[in-house]
């Protein structure tokens, strides 16, 4: 009896937040109504699946390349970054701006710096970089979605030669210890570029303004931007931040010689694009493991497939009103191990809906997709409740075998991924709405840091626990 009036309780407050099985709709029944529960238990099976690539539209670029000590994979990341301009952004004016001999603007110097806060690896092992201007004939466009497998150079122009090379480290120590350690400084890779480079671009502020009235002009006739290839060293990844172009020169007023800044910015409003190149995974994925992989960025997901069949079987006139899914993790093992980070937060989606969720920028929506975060505690990661995600699956098939004539098993064969999830490393972005005084998701996208982590399941089978509602 008292298990019989817990599973009671656990009801009552489950069937406000589950979906109604033909409906996905919340209801209020009636006091003469009577509510029947009973409880099931469900093996499902997992199993780990590379993603070929991901959106690699993003704020955030990845540079360098990192071998997991776990799985001896290795990771490499490059990009591709634009650079916004303010509208109709001008210099001083050209009276008074420093001149060359030949009566034009000159710039003093020019550089490009990305800023960063973290990275992975070893801060000291040399990298080298080659940065390219792009074409600005062949523009990566504003509307479009980029992927993590995109071939950069083809943004290039032909024959294209490095406008300007850089062997750096992540723990800089060119710069005092006071100043690296200061909370002022903000580790950054300054990268200095032609002084010709620099002048060009402020002549043709000064003669082109048109060229600098949207970034949108700028990109396709003055600075398309550049593309930043690792050209050899491994042990480092950094996660930069911000970039800003900075082309210095020097101007006069009232007798006073002042040094300006033409500044321009990677940001939101144009594209960078990461590249990651993955190298093992194809022998590191085996269906003969007792657990499956979590790997970003563009890494591994674990796929999990779902009796929803059997979940329905002999409940047609039911609701399922609770369906939780735990998935447990297994403890790294090595002090070389503690720079790779452990996933914190996760997605599930519908695996046929995977590709359209990115791609659309959608957030989790309770039915077709689920986020959860690591409980350190119990070192698990929770759905704790995918029976609307169940619901819309089986409804879907009903509807679709109706229409179509179809048996159970011509459904299956047309549509093999019907019963199945993918669940990924992702990042979440809230928000809080004063209205409601609730969190809000306002975005939900790939996680491009280094992760990595295991879960129990492959030839181990997973256990999901189901309780029914009958409403009389």
């Amino acid at each position: 009896m008292k298990f019989r009036h817990n599973v009671l309780i656990l009801l009552a407050v489950a069937t406000f937040a589950a979906c109604d099985d033909n409906t996905a709709t919340l209801g209020i029944y009636p006091e003469e109504d009577a509510i029947q529960s009973s409880s099931a238990s469900f093996q499902f099976t997992s199993r780990s699946v590379q993603l070929d690539s991901i959106v690699a539209n993003n704020t955030t670029c990845y540079f360098g390349q990192l071998m997991d000590p776990e799985t001896g994979t290795e990771i490499k990341a490059e990009f591709l970054a634009q650079f916004h301009t303010f509208e109709d952004y001008h210099l001083p004016r050209e009276s008074m701006l420093v001149k060359g001999t030949d009566g034009q603007v000159v710039a003093d110097s020019c550089e490009i710096r990305y800023y960063f806060n973290s990275y992975y690896g070893n801060g000291i092992n040399p990298l080298k970089m080659y940065v390219y201007e792009l074409d600005s004939t062949n523009i990566a466009v504003e509307d479009s979605v980029y992927y993590t497998d995109i071939n950069l150079t083809n943004y290039l122009p032909a024959n294209a030669t490095p406008i300007a090379k850089k062997i750096f480290t992540a723990e800089d120590y060119t710069i005092s210890d006071e100043v690296r350690n200061s909370t002022s400084h903000t580790p950054n890779v300054k990268v200095k570029l032609p002084t010709a480079w620099g002048t060009k671009i402020l002549r043709q502020m000064v003669n082109n303004p048109e060229y600098f009235s949207t970034s949108w002009q700028m990109m396709r006739h003055a600075l398309p931007g550049f593309y930043f290839q690792l050209h050899s060293g491994s042990g480092t990844m950094l996660k930069f931040d911000v970039g800003v172009v900075n082309i210095f020169f020097t101007y006069t007023e009232n007798d006073s010689i002042y040094e300006g800044v033409a500044r321009f910015a990677s940001t939101p409003e144009v594209i960078q694009c990461t590249r990651i190149e993955n190298k093992g995974f194809d022998t590191l994925i085996s269906d003969a493991d007792d657990f499956t992989y979590l790997k970003s960025p563009a890494g591994i997901a674990t796929e999990l497939t779902f009796p929803i069949d059997s979940i329905y079987l002999n409940h047609s006139n039911d609701s399922v009103s609770l369906a939780r899914v735990i998935l447990s993790r297994i403890n790294k093992t090595g002090s070389t191990l503690e720079h790779i980070d452990l996933p914190s937060n996760l997605l599930m989606v519908r695996k046929d809906h995977y590709a359209d969720f990115f791609r659309n920028h959608e957030v989790a929506d309770g039915e077709k997709s689920y986020t959860t975060t690591l409980d350190a505690t119990y070192n698990t990661y929770t759905f704790k409740n995918i029976s609307c995600l169940l619901a819309y699956s089986h409804n879907e098939k009903r509807r679709i075998m109706a229409e179509r004539g179809l048996t159970s098993a011509q459904y299956n064969a047309l549509y093999p991924d019907w019963n199945k999830v993918l669940v990924i490393p992702v990042n979440i972005t809230t928000t809080y709405n004063s209205t409601t005084q609730e969190t809000e998701q306002v975005s939900v996208t790939h996680d491009f840091s280094v992760t990595s982590t295991r879960i129990v399941g492959g030839t181990t089978p997973l256990s999901m626990q189901i309780i029914y509602s009958t409403y009389q």
